[in-house]
């Protein structure tokens, strides 16, 4: 059995093509580090940023839904 954590497909993806411009343009070890840790950076923080989003977008439908529900506004 595996106790190796799981990484994503994407992030390894993302790995992959840094690596390979990094072949391509003829980067050092440094260069290359510099360059995957700007790609990261950004792609982490439009993560974050997405998620935010998303997760407000989410609880402002949940809201929405229950504030126009036929029973919500419904008086006995």
């Amino acid at each position: 059995m595996s106790t190796q954590p799981k990484v994503n497909n994407w992030y390894r993806e993302l790995v992959s093509r840094v690596n390979t411009l990094s072949e391509t343009f003829g980067l050092d070890d440094l260069q290359t580090s510099d360059l995957r840790n700007f790609v990261m950076t950004i792609a982490q923080s439009q993560f974050k940023v997405g998620s935010k989003s998303g997760a407000a977008w989410a609880f402002k439908q949940k809201k929405e839904g229950s504030s126009n529900s036929p029973q919500a506004g419904a008086t006995a």
